[in-house]
Formats: structure tokens, C-alpha cells, sequence
């Protein structure tokens, strides 16, 4: 018996040399040994291939500078937000001391902040906190002119977006798993050996995916260690959010490994397989969400937006050319309760009816702002509904949602805003109104308001992945039991 058959020989593979009937110093070694020392060799012939370490050197590397990104991005901007609360307190004292004859110009200048504060999950995933403001500033002037304003951003750093983690999990881990599994039975079969092992083996479905499972478990090990190394550097909570994670990246993988197989089923050559299985990726991953995102800006495209900023803006200058009960009747209608403060009609100018004035440019903009409102909660209905037939758009709605970056999120701080603007006007019209001293108002006692999106715990989003992981590894394990690659050879 030649080197090439010993070995083969040894480990059960060769019907005619199968050690299961030979005695050694009456000793009859069992299968459970056989099984594991050829899954050992397995995972010995893996890992010495190259290409296997560079994969996963690949992920690792990426995955701590997805980490370190992340949270870097997530720490500048939480030291905006604490810088913020300092500087409104600075700029109040100072607007104090050069407007203190005149209360109503103080409010004027005087911006009242709210920040978004992130989510420690936020740093796996920064979502929509690129693109949206985190840290609104306004003053008591009209509301919708002021709640769309953002920093001065480069728009090709916004273009190409932050590294994150869940970057690393939704793009680049389907790379390596393509990459460990393209010519798993292709490369057998250029090299001529897939004919030997067809003639040699009657469990070549076991051998195949022996092949599978050790890539499988390879990847797996990667993710989860990148996973742990999150919680431990970003301080991520163990709790029902870690699980969802935990959950959604099981099934992410577990429906690339799937579409993998069934590829690498329909016994084609390597070239085949690695251009199939990279334009599926490029497909599920790049294409369809960009057209999609095109096709919901052209669905649901929002006119309202530029409508509501005129509005506001006509609602509030034109009342300066007309009498003042034009304005001054329908804000009675809107704050009844301001009507027992005495109103200066016979004053040319008064900060009652300039604030009146304000007040009616964002009441004539209600109707242009809740069609921007609705444009944009069925833009997200419609995402959410195409999200189901692709695993990769939903995997990312979904960790977005548990890190509190996404678009509701967004509106939800927006809606905040409004809230806190409403009672901050609430609070010192009052003593505009009757224009008191600025001595007598607590307004060195107003803070940086903080804001923390609600925890989603959608369950139901694990649904999708589940069942389009359990179509496709259906599909892949009818197809490799089906397949010509194995027929005649493996008959149980």
C-alpha cells in the first residue's frame, strides 16, 4: 500500500482499507474517533491554506477599526453635546448682559438646545447620525424655520459615511464567506482528485459538508469574537438588545453561508461560482438598495419641504404689512390663555405682536409640515415592506433600530424639539408679554434639554431572515443530494 492510499486509508476513506474491521493489539477503534480526527484534518487543511488566515486577518482588522470608528464618532459627538450645555449657559449670561434693558431681545438671541444623546449602541451602529442633526439650537422665534438647520458638512466625507461595525457583519463578512466557500467542490474538481474521491468514498455528502461546517464555524468564531470585543470596548449592556444583535448576525451569516452552498451545488466551475456568488453580493448589497432608495425619492418625493419653509416665512413677514388684529386674533385662538395680558395695540412695535407673528408663520406651515410627515413615515412603511424580500436592508433597519440611529429615531428627537420650544415659549411669554425684568425670569436656570429615543425591540424582524436562511438552505441541501456531482455515489 503506497503513502497516498495510507493516508486516505487511515482515516476510513477507502471502502477496501477500512480500519473499522481491523483489530490493533485487540483494540477496534470506533467511529467517533475516525470522525473526529478526520474533522481534525479538516480544520488542519483549512487553516494551512493561506487564503483562510488572510480572510480572516481581513475581518478581525476591520472589525477593530469598525470599533474604534464607531466609538470615535459617537465620542465627538458627545463631547459636542457637553461643550453645548457649557456654552448655553456662557451665552445666556452673556445675552443677559448686553440685552438686559430689553427682555424681549434677550429671547430673541437666546438659543435653548436639545441633543439626541446616543445610544451606547449607537457606536456599533451610527445609522442616520451622520446625516441628521443630534444637537438642535433655537431660539423663540417661529420653530419651523429653525428645526431644519444643520452644520456645514463635507458632502463626500457624508458620501462615503463612517466605518462601524455592523459594516464590518452587513458588507464584508459575506466577502470572506464567499471567498472560504466559492470553489469548495469546483477546486476538487479542476484538480482532477474529485473523480478519486467519487470512486472512493460512498459518504461524499459527509465530506462535503465536513468541508462546510469547519468554514462555518470559522466565520462564526470571528463574528462572536468581534462581538464580545464590542461589549467589552464599547460597554455594551448584556441584555435583550445583545440577543436581537446577537440573533440577527446569526441569521445575516447563516443566509450567506446558505446561498453559498447552494451555488457551490450546481457544480460549476470556480470562475462561475465566485462571479455568481460576488454579484449576488453586489445585487443584495449596493445595487438594490441605491435603486431603491432612488425609487422611494421619486415615490415619495417631499415638495412639502421647500412648501413648508415658505409658508413659514410668508405666514410670518407678510403680517408685518397688515394691521396687527389680523395677528393678534388667531394667536388668542391659539394660546386663550394669554389673552389676560394686557396687548399694546396702540404701540408701532411691540414684542407681543412680533412673537404673534412668529407664532402664525409656523401655524400657517401646520399643513405643508404634517404632509412632509406623512411623506416620510410611507417612505419607511414602504422600506420596511421591501426590507422583507432583502436580508441585507432588513438586517440594517434592524440593528439601526435597536441603536436608536435610525430615521424614527430622527423624527421622534424632532418632534422633542417642538415639544421643548412649545414649553419654553409657554413658560417666559408671560413675562415678555408684561415686560418685566430679566432679573425675575429663571432663565440662567434653563439647561440643555436631553433626549434618548425609545428602545424598539421588534422581535418580528428576525422573522424574515429566518425564513429566507431556511429557503435557501433548503434549497442548497435538496440541490447537493440532488446534484450530478454526487449521484451514483452516495446512495443513502
Amino acid at each position: 500500500m503506497n503513502c497516498y492510499r495510507w493516508w486516505l486509508c487511515s482515516f476510513g476513506s477507502l471502502p477496501f482499507c477500512s480500519f473499522s474491521n481491523i483489530h490493533l493489539n485487540g483494540l477496534k477503534p470506533s467511529n467517533i474517533i475516525m470522525k473526529k480526527s478526520t474533522s481534525i484534518l479538516e480544520f488542519k487543511l483549512f487553516f494551512r491554506n493561506r487564503s483562510a488566515w488572510i480572510g480572516i486577518l481581513v475581518l478581525l482588522l476591520t472589525g477593530v477599526a469598525g470599533l474604534y470608528f464607531g466609538k470615535t464618532f459617537i465620542a465627538n459627538q458627545q463631547s459636542v453635546i457637553e461643550k453645548a450645555a457649557v456654552l448655553q449657559k456662557k451665552n445666556t449670561l452673556e445675552n443677559i448682559r448686553h440685552f438686559n434693558k430689553d427682555i424681549g431681545l434677550i429671547f430673541f438671541h437666546n438659543k435653548f438646545s436639545t441633543a439626541n444623546l446616543p445610544d451606547r449602541w449607537a457606536a456599533f451602529a451610527n445609522g442616520q447620525r451622520d446625516v441628521n442633526p443630534y444637537l438642535i439650537s433655537v431660539t423663540m422665534l417661529g420653530i419651523e424655520g429653525q428645526l431644519y438647520d444643520t452644520d456645514i458638512t463635507n458632502p463626500v466625507s457624508m458620501l462615503l459615511g463612517n466605518m462601524d461595525l455592523s459594516f464590518v457583519y452587513l458588507f464584508l463578512f459575506p466577502l470572506v464567506i464567499i471567498a472560504f466557500t466559492y470553489n469548495l467542490i469546483s477546486e476538487q474538481q479542476e484538480s482532477g482528485i474529485w473523480s478519486l474521491l467519487k470512486s472512493q468514498t460512498n459518504a461524499l455528502t459527509k465530506v462535503i459538508w465536513r468541508k462546510f461546517l469547519i468554514r462555518i464555524a470559522a466565520v462564526f468564531a470571528v463574528a462572536f469574537l468581534l462581538l464580545t470585543a464590542a461589549v467589552i470596548y464599547l460597554h455594551l449592556p448584556v441584555d435583550s438588545t445583545l440577543a436581537a444583535v446577537t440573533g440577527l448576525i446569526i441569521l445575516y451569516l447563516a443566509f450567506w453561508f446558505a446561498v453559498s452552498i447552494f451555488i457551490v451545488s450546481l457544480g460549476r466551475s470556480s470562475s462561475y461560482n465566485a462571479s455568481a456568488l460576488v454579484a449576488i453580493w453586489v445585487a443584495i448589497c449596493i445595487v438594490i438598495p441605491a435603486s431603491l432608495n432612488l425609487f422611494l425619492t421619486k415615490k415619495y418625493g417631499v415638495p412639502e419641504a421647500l412648501q413648508n419653509v415658505i409658508n413659514q416665512r410668508e405666514g410670518y413677514h407678510e403680517k408685518w404689512d397688515m394691521p396687527k388684529e389680523v395677528t393678534m386674533k388667531p394667536f388668542f385662538e391659539h394660546y386663550p390663555q394669554l389673552k389676560k395680558y394686557p396687548f399694546p395695540a396702540d404701540k408701532t412695535f411691540s414684542w407681543f405682536w412680533y412673537y404673534g407673528m412668529q407664532q402664525m408663520g409656523d401655524d400657517q406651515a401646520i399643513k405643508s409640515r404634517l404632509a412632509v410627515a406623512r411623506k416620510l413615515a410611507s417612505r419607511q412603511h414602504f422600506t420596511n415592506i421591501a426590507a422583507l424580500f432583502f436580508p441585507t436592508i432588513q438586517t440594517q433597519l434592524a440593528v439601526n433600530e435597536l441603536a436608536g440611529s435610525d430615521l424614527s429615531a430622527h423624527l421622534e428627537f424632532q418632534q422633542k424639539v417642538r415639544d421643548n420650544h412649545e414649553k419654553i415659549r409657554l413658560h417666559f411669554y408671560p413675562s415678555i408679554f408684561q415686560e418685566k425684568d430679566i432679573a425675575s425670569t429663571d432663565i440662567k436656570n434653563v439647561g440643555l434639554k436631553k433626549f434618548i429615543p425609545t428602545k424598539i425591540h421588534n422581535w418580528s424582524r428576525l422573522l424574515p431572515l429566518l425564513t429566507w436562511t431556511l429557503i435557501m438552505g433548503t434549497f442548497a441541501v435538496r440541490n447537493l443530494k440532488c446534484s450530478a456531482l454526487m449521484r451514483n455515489t452516495d446512495t443513502r
